[in-house]
């Protein structure tokens, strides 16, 4: 059923990740604003990391569907898994990207706990800066820069 939607969700995600990168960027310009811990957690940060949270999660659910029902690459890499580590873009899709990017999911919700739970201003706004970031860098690692950046249906 979902293998109809292959093009379509894989646009769409396509496009989130621009959106997701934007808004990692934006949540550690402002993390990183506070560094110093010389001013309180306003909402700005607050704000930054809840919308890069929001952006991750809706990339993330569409990276499930695509995983796990739309994309052919990984539907025939978990048909024969052993033959997909072998070759770059099975295993690619099916091991690396996935890994990454939930690690990078699980980083932009840390940020964000600690953005809002921080026992100072100071460990709010570094635990936030340093959370995105390695976010970021993950998100960085993950992404196929081989592949078209820019899908529009095709």
């Amino acid at each position: 059923m979902l293998q109809n939607f292959y093009l379509p969700l894989l646009s769409v995600h396509n496009a989130v990740r621009w959106l997701a990168l934007a808004a990692a960027l934006i949540a550690i310009v402002v993390a990183f604003s506070g560094w110093s811990g010389a001013k309180p957690a306003g909402p700005n940060l607050r704000r930054s990391s809840v919308l890069f949270v929001i952006i991750m999660d809706i990339e993330f659910l569409l990276g499930l569907l695509l995983y796990f029902g739309a994309s052919p690459i990984t539907r025939a890499a978990l048909a024969n898994f052993g033959q997909a580590m072998k070759q770059h873009e099975p295993r690619f899709f099916a091991v690396e990207h996935s890994l990454l990017m939930f690690l990078a999911v699980i980083c932009a919700h840390l940020g964000a706990a600690l953005a809002r739970k921080g026992k100072t201003e100071l460990r709010k706004y570094r635990g936030a800066a340093l959370a995105f970031s390695v976010s970021l860098l993950l998100m960085l690692a993950a992404i196929p820069w081989w592949r078209p950046l820019l899908r529009l249906g095709s």
